[in-house]
């Protein structure tokens, strides 16, 4: 099954109005859920240390996917023809390669659970989940997601390093 097939049997299982109103909620608003998310965490003395590393990954997530999508400019699937929809307008990213969506998701979920493995645990759901809703929205492949999950994750890393390094 290709990437392209994916993505067309992904929209017709949610062609239904609940299920392309899940989705355009995945793909568009859920990654806006989880600014409250970590600013929340900041309410609780133990978790406090989690919001600028979160921060920072999800910045450094955010560069450098905005630096690859230029280089790349891999087209997205909606408009490589094959019937696919777009379910939600598309980002500022001139390229579908990395999710930059899912890299900032990824990011904040990789630097919760270094530190919090519960908390991160209901951020790499919601991370998930927005890799899922940017997929089935059209708007990336699925290597599109699983790159920008990479990229997040290693932000999370490098600035976890960096702290490290300046604790000690």
């Amino acid at each position: 099954m290709t990437e392209a097939e994916i993505i067309l049997y992904l929209q017709r299982s949610f062609s239904s109005p609940i299920g392309k109103g899940f989705v355009v909620f995945s793909a568009r608003w859920l990654i806006y859920l989880l600014i409250p998310f970590v600013l929340m965490l900041r309410l609780f003395p133990k978790m406090r240390d989690v919001f600028l590393p979160s921060c920072w990954a999800a910045l450094l997530a955010f560069a450098t996917t905005s630096v690859i999508a230029g280089i790349v400019h891999r087209v997205r699937p909606y408009l490589a023809g094959a019937g696919i929809h777009a379910l939600v307008p598309p980002n500022l990213q001139s390229g579908s390669f990395p999710s930059s969506h899912t890299a900032i998701a990824a990011a904040i979920a990789a630097a919760i659970t270094t530190t919090h493995p519960i908390i991160g645990c209901i951020a790499c759901i919601i991370a998930i989940v927005i890799a899922f809703g940017r997929v089935a929205a059209g708007m990336h492949y699925p290597s599109d997601v699983i790159g920008g999950a990479a990229i997040g994750l290693l932000s999370a890393l490098i600035v976890r390093a960096v702290q490290e390094g300046m604790v000690r």
